[in-house]
């Protein structure tokens, strides 16, 4: 322990001015004073600290005093942009508090050190060793709470000054250095990549402002909503939906509260206020998106879901009409499930139990029942389950467009309506009726088309380019429902085989403007490519244009041979693109659309010299 107060009473008296004298140098550093008068006045506060190390050094118990001080010093040149130096004094300030860390006087610098070391080394993109001396400063504060359990002495005190009560007390310097530590861990993991961790992090950060807050008064809460939100997306990605809907949940909630600060709010600052609501506005509909992306995951991993369990049901009806005993396949079941097991335990983040199964937020949960019963977190089974889910996405998508409308939002307002589009097509999924599926798919065409004829091509491509193949995709899927029952009713009226080829025409022609759109690039030996990035698209659309002008149905020879040719032209570019690219011949050889293409090639042509034969 330190035993700074055995120094003699005119030292202290002594180092108590000179950092008052520093406090005064550096208190309230910026808009008042030019760049020259502000570095002026930061190498004077070093020069006082300096001085206060050295007559420092020479007493026998100032450990702690001597730490702060290099700390302050240390502090003061990251400032000054001298980043090695400051490293030094951090380092010293850490060196010298080895055996003082975990005590009343040393916590505070301790933590205050290693989080300055992990933020320079995380300006220098050196994320690892930011990591290293953060996770030192979050595990000595854990240590300090968890087994020494004593209150912190506030720096200022060990360094003579009276301690101010109130948000700037010692505890609450303890918790908001401590939330600095976990928020700076959440962008060092977010740097490395380690989602996981990234997730845990932002979630503790965002627990200890939110309990921090009943002290302090001091939450964003517009910010806090959006960051919660945000960590919402890294559980959907996950599968993790009982996580998803809690941080959405408490999103919801810190905006309600926020809003009724608003409304409680004095209006003689119009301005202020009117930039207050803009704001509040605009992250509500963020979060309304971010609960739109919530529903329509769950819709659609509810649907993957549904269809492996099929093909495991499939593969196990197989499997019991094989002739292998049972008592193999028991050991076979066993080995796959050890096997699982194994992959699951190198696969699982290291901290994924405690950041992914229950992260809660214990001041807020009594809150949040009321708006997590508005949606379930549980995977659907059926159209019930999963039409009050699109309702919901529906209704948050509605919300999202009050203040994300076309006019001054175009590309947000795009999102949007793919977001309702990809709503309607899992909705489909679930549904039993062949005709109501034809209308939500429909409805996603009624929904895109309107905005494909409101966006420039040339000035929203990217976004322009997505939606011609969603559309192609609607139209692809309506077209396979009305096959469907032409194939199982038998009834070829003129009516049906209009709709049919007016449905594939529809979905050509959005293939097209999706291929036409792409530039390809020649290379020295006069091989055109497209790029990497939309080269699968690219040759699948060219696949999608033949199948679909082989689906349409006409009794007319003349009509039949030229929608074959144009089919067979279409897979034809997909084969040869395939044949004079080699580099890529190795990764695409496994797709079934690069396989039925060479077939087509080598039969159509066979179908059309019989076409044309019996139309001679």
């Amino acid at each position: 322990m330190d035993n700074s107060s055995e120094i003699t009473d005119y030292t202290r008296s002594w180092v108590k001015e000179k950092y008052q004298e520093v406090q005064a140098l550096t208190k309230e550093l910026g808009a008042k004073c030019d760049p020259n008068q502000l570095y002026e006045r930061k190498c004077k506060a070093v020069e006082i600290l300096t001085e206060i190390q050295d007559v420092l050094t020479k007493e026998t118990f100032c450990t702690v005093m001597i730490a702060i001080t290099h700390l302050n010093i240390g502090i003061l040149q990251v400032d000054m942009q001298d980043t090695e130096i400051a490293k030094e004094y951090f380092m010293r300030c850490i060196n010298l508090l080895e055996e003082n860390k975990l005590t009343p006087e040393g916590i505070l610098p301790a933590i205050s050190a290693n989080n300055q070391m992990g933020i320079v080394y995380a300006q220098q993109n050196l994320y690892q060793e930011a990591k290293d001396f953060l996770k030192q400063a979050e595990s000595i504060y854990i240590k300090f709470t968890e087994d020494v359990k004593l209150d912190p002495v506030h720096i200022i005190t060990i360094m003579g000054i009276e301690e101010i009560e109130g948000d700037l007390c010692a505890k609450n310097v303890l918790e908001k250095l401590h939330t600095l530590t976990l928020y700076y861990l959440a962008q060092v993991c977010r740097e490395l990549d380690d989602k996981c961790n990234f997730a845990l992090y932002c979630h503790r950060t965002l627990s200890k402002q939110l309990s921090q807050s009943k002290i302090t008064q001091d939450l964003d809460y517009v910010e806090w909503a959006l960051n919660a939100a945000t960590i919402s997306q890294y559980f959907i990605e996950n599968d993790k939906f009982p996580q998803a809907r809690h941080h959405l949940a408490a999103a919801t909630c810190v905006l309600e509260k926020y809003s009724e600060i608003l409304k409680a709010k004095n209006t003689e600052e119009s301005e202020k206020i009117a930039a207050e609501y803009e704001n509040f506005f605009h992250r509500s509909a963020d979060v309304a998106r971010c609960w739109a992306k919530y529903g329509i995951a769950l819709l659609s991993t509810s649907k993957e879901r549904l269809l492996k369990m099929t093909e495991e049901e499939d593969e196990s009806d197989v499997s019991k009409d094989a002739e292998v005993s049972k008592d193999a396949e028991v050991s076979k079941d066993a080995e796959v499930s050890k096997d699982a097991e194994v992959s699951n335990e190198v696969n699982k983040c290291p901290h994924e139990s405690e950041a992914t199964e229950d992260p809660k937020f214990i001041d807020l949960e009594p809150e949040l029942e009321v708006i997590t019963s508005e949606i379930t977190d549980k995977y659907l089974l059926d159209f019930d389950d999963a039409k009050p889910v699109f309702l919901n996405v529906r209704k948050w998508l509605n919300k999202a467009k009050l203040y994300y409308g076309f006019e001054n939002h175009a590309s947000d307002y795009a999102c949007i309506a793919q977001d309702m589009s990809q709503a309607y097509k899992y909705l489909a999924f679930f549904e039993m009726m062949d005709d109501r599926q034809a209308r939500m798919h429909k409805r996603r065409i009624d929904i895109l088309e309107e905005v494909s004829q409101g966006l420039s091509p040339r000035f929203y491509r990217v976004i322009c380019r997505e939606i011609w193949l969603e559309l192609a995709e609607a139209y692809s899927d309506i077209l396979d429902i009305k096959l469907d029952r032409l194939y199982t009713t038998h009834q070829k009226t003129d009516q049906v085989v209009a709709k049919i080829e007016r449905l594939a025409r529809s979905g050509i022609k959005h293939h097209q403007f999706y291929v036409n759109s792409l530039e390809m690039k020649e290379s020295n030996d006069g091989v055109a490519s497209f790029s990497d990035g939309e080269l699968y698209q690219a040759l699948y659309s060219y696949f999608q244009i033949g199948r679909l002008f082989n689906k349409i149905k006409t009794s007319v020879l003349e009509q039949k041979i030229e929608n074959m040719e144009k089919g067979l032209e279409a897979y034809s570019f997909v084969i040869n693109y395939f044949d004079k690219h080699p580099d890529i011949q190795d990764e695409y050889k496994k797709y079934d659309f690069i396989q039925l293409s060479k077939e087509f090639v080598r039969l159509l042509p066979l179908t059309l010299d019989r076409l044309r034969q019996q139309l001679n």
